[in-house]
C-alpha cells in the first residue's frame, strides 16, 4: 500500500477466525447459518478480532484500506 503511495493503510480480515466452523458446519448440515446464533457469534469474534494484527492470519481475505493524497 505504502508502495503505491497510499498512507493510512490499514489491513482488515473479512471473515474473522470463526469462519472455518461456519462453513464446515454449513458443508456438514447443507443449510445455511445466517441469522443463527452461531452467525452471529462468529461476527462478534470477527469484531473482537479487528484490533489485533496477529489473528489476520485467521481469516481467508484481507481487504486493505488506505488515504491516496492528491
Amino acid at each position: 500500500m505504502t508502495a503505491a503511495g497510499f498512507t493510512e493503510a490499514e489491513v482488515f480480515g473479512i471473515e474473522g477466525p470463526a469462519w472455518s466452523l461456519l462453513a464446515a458446519t454449513e458443508r456438514h448440515t447443507g443449510q445455511s447459518l445466517i441469522g443463527s446464533e452461531m452467525f452471529e457469534s462468529a461476527l462478534t469474534a470477527a469484531r473482537m478480532a479487528e484490533p489485533y494484527p496477529e489473528l489476520l492470519a485467521a481469516s481467508s481475505h484481507l481487504l486493505a484500506v488506505g488515504h491516496r493524497p492528491g
